[in-house]
């Protein structure tokens, strides 16, 4: 096996339930902005909010609440980010299964291991010290670590700095699918993660639950 092949694993979805986590967080900041006189409606259904879960903050406050100036989204971003930070270290959002044995199968295999996600960097580094993840990758990859506006972007970033001869793509959104693409990734997608019907249409491969990872060929 070589040691240029890599995994690149997307967070929310893929391999942390932020559900119950980013629920909570939501409903908090809702209530704030309200509080505050920023927004006078209730809050959406749960599945509304759920169908923005892994969009950059931007795009997710812009589908739910439309035409504000991006300040208010970054506003709301950072309030946000105090509930989640905060609901975490309560112990509130769990890994999905499997995640920490398959993550050890695949550094044995001799596969190096990333994250790219659309979080802040501090999310993606509270998770991955929560869960005692660390041992298993070679580098975290966030948004708010590099400032990238798109996944993809995040992506090309990610293999322009680590080298390897093949990659492939694990997550459970179109912009997982369309940052492996870009990239010239394999892609995996997760259909228990919070993508709509469809968006993963394009992938290479699919996978019900993260062990299920090990019995795919692209891993032989």
């Amino acid at each position: 096996m070589s040691a240029r092949r890599a995994v690149v694993f997307d967070m929310d979805g893929t391999l942390f339930d932020a559900w119950p986590l980013a629920r909570l967080a939501f409903l908090e900041t809702f209530e704030r902005l309200r509080r505050e006189g920023w927004i006078d409606q209730a809050p959406p259904e749960d599945e509304v909010f759920r169908r923005q879960l892994g969009k950059t903050y931007a795009d997710m406050w812009g589908a739910l609440l439309p035409n504000r100036p991006l300040a208010f989204y970054a506003l709301a971003d950072a309030w946000m980010f105090e509930a989640e930070m905060r609901l975490l270290q309560k112990g509130v959002g769990a890994l999905y299964p499997g995640v920490e044995k398959t993550l050890e199968a695949l550094t044995l295999k001799g596969y190096r291991l990333f994250v790219a996600s659309n979080g802040r960097e501090a999310y993606i580094e509270a998770i991955v010290e929560r869960f005692g993840l660390r041992r298993y990758f070679a580098d975290l990859y966030s948004a708010g670590r590099f400032g990238t506006s798109t996944k993809a972007e995040l992506v090309h970033r990610l293999r322009t700095t680590h080298a390897f001869d093949r990659g492939i793509m694990v997550g459970d959104r179109r912009s997982d699918v369309e940052a492996g693409r870009e990239n010239g990734l394999y892609v995996v997608g997760c259909t228990y993660g919070y993508g709509l019907p469809g968006e993963l249409a394009e992938a290479d491969a699919l996978i019900d639950a993260f062990s299920d990872l090990l019995h795919l060929p692209v891993f032989d």
